[in-house]
């Protein structure tokens, strides 16, 4: 009778480990021949499977630290002898940030927590944008809009709702000018920010311009200072207030644009100061 206890308990402890073998990108089926499959469900690698152990990460809200039990404390094999970090090739592994949003290049998506990559995504929307710039202004980081979280563990990062809260604490959403102090807001229910200064709260700006982050036509010229109707550049972004009324913008804005109306240098737009004359100060 002994015996036959000890065989269960052995049959029982090689269940277990099998159990957590298999490793794969969250959001990728592992490549052919680098996959071991134990008594995981037959789907546990296949992205497009309902068994892929992506989604039940997911349903234990993002919680990896099961997966350490067999693949070790760093998921480089464990017990189980098989590493996470063949697939998981980033820094930190599987809690890279990469892992559950963003891509190789950027953790910023897309793709989002749903794996969507559209624009009109709410997860997605104008992140890409921010983040790398484009032909009318700079990049930002994270941290303008984020509490950047040190790791997935970090208190308030992986809180239950899937959402990463809206803070904008940081420099440029915030930056009072003269007579100007913004009143950052992120509405979750619209996706719009308003009396931001990145997006018109600023001296002679649109103070009351609301930007929606998953429409990119929110971001034309005159939208943040002048008006949207103008039929050129200069007309529509000709500040009001007590901006003098002069369409030619290269004459004092020759560091940031020329005669014809482009913006020929994106990193001093929209980044905190004024551009007069060929010397950035502040408003």
């Amino acid at each position: 009778m002994k015996t036959n206890v000890n065989v269960v308990l052995a049959c029982s402890l090689v269940a277990f480990i099998g159990l957590f073998i298999g490793c794969s990108d969250l959001k990728d089926t592992l490549p052919a021949g680098t996959q071991t499959i134990g008594v995981h469900p037959s789907g546990w690698v296949s992205k497009t499977s309902a068994d892929f152990h992506g989604t039940t990460i997911r349903s234990q809200s993002w919680d990896m630290t099961s997966c350490k039990t067999c693949h070790g404390g760093k998921y480089d094999g464990g017990t189980a002898r098989v590493s996470c970090l063949t697939c998981h090739s980033d820094q930190a592994g599987p809690e890279n940030c990469s892992t559950c949003h963003g891509s190789a290049t950027s953790p910023a998506p897309p793709t989002d927590l749903d794996d969507n990559t559209a624009t009109t995504v709410r997860g997605v929307g104008a992140h890409q944008v921010h983040l790398g710039g484009t032909s009318r202004s700079k990049g930002m980081s994270c941290s303008e809009c984020h509490n950047v979280p040190g790791g997935v563990y970090t208190s308030g990062h992986v809180d239950g709702d899937n959402r990463a809260e809206v803070v904008m604490s940081n420099l440029l959403a915030g930056l009072p000018t003269s007579g100007v102090t913004p009143n950052p807001v992120y509405s979750s229910s619209t996706f719009s920010c308003s009396g931001t200064y990145c997006h018109g709260s600023f001296k002679n700006g649109n103070a009351s311009n609301v930007a929606v982050w998953n429409i990119s036509s929110t971001g034309t010229c005159g939208t943040c200072h002048g008006t949207t109707s103008g039929s050129t550049n200069q007309e529509k972004a000709l500040p009001g207030g007590s901006h003098p009324i002069d369409l030619a913008c290269s004459t004092c804005h020759g560091g940031v644009i020329n005669a014809s109306g482009t913006i020929i240098n994106a990193a001093k737009h929209v980044d905190g100061r004024l551009n007069y004359l060929g010397v950035d100060q502040a408003f």
